[in-house]
């Protein structure tokens, strides 16, 4: 990598914090994830305690180098399931705003993701965590912006014309499933409401993944939209797609593991 520590100043994140406070469409989301893969944001780490060996013999004018190839561990989070979660800011005073202080590694997001091909010890990145305005994505996602020419990009675009165009309104009101490791539906809802960022995959069927530990129950009234793709996916993949954007207001715990979710507004296809 070719990174280096670099000033705040020259790091300008003011587009990507703009974007980020808004209720992105698809056509912002896609501008958002071309920004973001260009971008430089703050990591905060603990350097080494050799790093700066020598410094203090350092004259004016004189460049530093460390002697040893810089090292730091990453300031981590953690969610309640033990997932560790990479922090990004983008910028210090975001960091200083939620009383964070910390050494930071400014890197470009393309460096960040050759990182993290190499590791299994993150299962999601959070720009600007413990903000209002934070974006939490897993790294897997991550790292699909980086697909050959901007792969993920195409197909995203695929699938939000294809919900455009192929997309039926239910006749009467139906339940959808959604299984997974984490309480991420319920963590991510904001005032009770949670609105996917990017098209959202469920399924008309409980037992789908039944090994995996929530459960959340998706009622989808009459009138609501979904694009169904049971006819051509296999048994064992997801059958069904919602559209960005989507409100999924909480309604109640049937139990510690079983969500109840009810549909509500559909930007999407007001546009």
């Amino acid at each position: 990598m070719d990174n280096e520590l670099k000033e705040d100043s020259v790091v300008d994140n003011s587009k990507l914090e703009e974007l980020m406070k808004q209720d992105l469409t698809p056509e912002m989301q896609s501008e958002f994830f071309e920004i973001l893969k260009e971008s430089q944001l703050f990591m905060p780490v603990v350097y080494s305690e050799n790093i700066f060996e020598g410094i203090e013999n350092m004259e004016e004018g004189d460049v530093f180098q460390p002697k040893e190839q810089v090292g730091f561990n990453i300031n981590y989070l953690t969610d309640k399931d033990g997932n560790r979660i990479l922090p990004l800011f983008t910028s210090s005073e975001i960091m200083k705003s939620i009383g964070l202080e910390s050494s930071v590694y400014v890197l470009y997001m393309s460096d960040l993701a050759e990182m993290l091909k190499q590791t299994d010890n993150y299962a999601f990145i959070s720009i600007n965590p413990l903000t209002s305005f934070d974006i939490n994505m897993s790294v897997e996602a991550f790292l699909n912006l980086f697909m050959e020419e901007n792969e993920y990009i195409k197909i995203l675009k695929d699938m939000l014309k294809l919900l455009k165009d192929a997309s039926v309104e239910l006749e009467e009101n139906y339940n959808f499933f959604l299984r997974t490791d984490d309480d991420f539906m319920k963590e991510n809802a904001v005032d009770g409401v949670f609105t996917p960022a990017i098209p959202f995959n469920i399924s008309t069927r409980e037992d789908f993944n039944d090994d995996l530990k929530y459960l959340n129950v998706l009622i989808l009234p009459e009138g609501a939209k979904i694009l169904f793709l049971g006819d051509i996916v296999e048994e064992n993949q997801f059958d069904t797609v919602i559209a960005p954007g989507t409100e999924f207001k909480f309604v109640e715990d049937l139990d510690d593991f079983t969500r109840v979710w009810v549909c509500g507004a559909q930007p999407f296809y007001d546009e």
